[in-house]
């Protein structure tokens, strides 16, 4: 299976496109870009708190958590 992306200028082009696809047969997705991905407060302060450990410089690398991890699993 292939990915096209198209970035079509005008909602015409976009259902030219959508017919086109769909006298074709071909399965497709359409995604807009506008979507905008909402948080609830408890996932913005989860963000916010993994930017503050970051600044105060609570952070290990990803090589040092994956050997804490494989300890916790021994």
């Amino acid at each position: 299976m292939s990915t096209i992306i198209l970035h079509n200028e005008s909602e015409n082009q976009l259902n030219l496109i959508e017919n086109l696809l769909k006298e074709l047969k071909i399965k497709f997705e359409i995604s807009k870009k506008d979507e905008v991905l909402k948080l609830t407060s408890f996932e913005k302060e989860l963000i916010q708190k993994g930017l503050d450990d970051i600044a105060a410089g609570h952070v290990i690398s990803s090589e040092e958590a994956r050997k804490e991890a494989e300890e916790c699993f021994k």
